[in-house]
């Protein structure tokens, strides 16, 4: 066997949140509700580059490129919605909601590497994928270089000749100056379904 192939990385000394810090961090993403200043035309341009050139390396499969556009302290984030009737005026979601993503940037490595392997039979042949990411609202907040995202996205995945899969919702993202470009420092990945119908998640949103 190739030992570098192999050879794993020390996962335990990747970035990590502790559970208090992702309870928070799901708080403030509930908590974006688009209310804020709208960030002006020039610097919406920037963020919007910035969202084509993450769908692209998505699109080719370059993770290990996208991986660079996370901030340390990422809080990554999809729970899971539950249907009731209107008149139930429990919210929809929560800090403490079951989700199918409940990750910081130490469980994105861990994902990256498990694809980089090559022994993943789920991508093997692989999964062509295409985003589309539109609908981008940008809002100032309480601290400077630090931005509130909405955008909506459509993720079509196709692999073999039968099995494609079409996934459409929102997005919550905290997005972070650095240097001359942007980082995702928080996201809340929101789908319609309460019962996710696909055959596997193994894709980035």
């Amino acid at each position: 066997m190739n030992a570098a192939i192999d050879r794993k990385p020390d996962y335990a000394s990747y970035p990590r949140l502790s559970r208090e810090e992702a309870r928070a961090a799901a708080a403030l993403l509930l908590a974006m509700r688009g209310d804020g200043i709208p960030v002006d035309d020039a610097l919406l341009q920037r963020i919007q580059r910035f969202y084509n050139l993450e769908a692209r390396l998505l699109d080719e499969e370059r993770h290990d490129e996208w991986y660079q556009l996370l901030a340390d302290d990422l809080f990554y984030w999809m729970p899971l919605r539950e249907n009731r009737f209107r008149r139930d005026k429990r919210p929809e979601l929560g800090t403490e909601n079951m989700a199918l993503f409940d990750e910081s940037k130490a469980d994105i490595a861990v994902r990256i590497g498990r694809l980089n392997s090559k022994r993943v039979w789920t991508e093997d042949p692989p999964t062509r994928h295409v985003y589309i990411v539109s609908n981008i609202e940008a809002f100032e907040t309480a601290t400077p270089g630090e931005y509130e995202i909405h955008s909506t996205f459509v993720q079509y995945r196709n692999r073999s000749e039968h099995d494609e899969v079409l996934l459409t919702g929102r997005r919550r993202d905290l997005l972070r100056m650095v240097n001359d470009g942007f980082q995702v420092a928080r996201r809340l990945i929101l789908l319609p379904q309460s019962v996710l119908l696909t055959k596997n998640l193994s894709a980035f949103f």
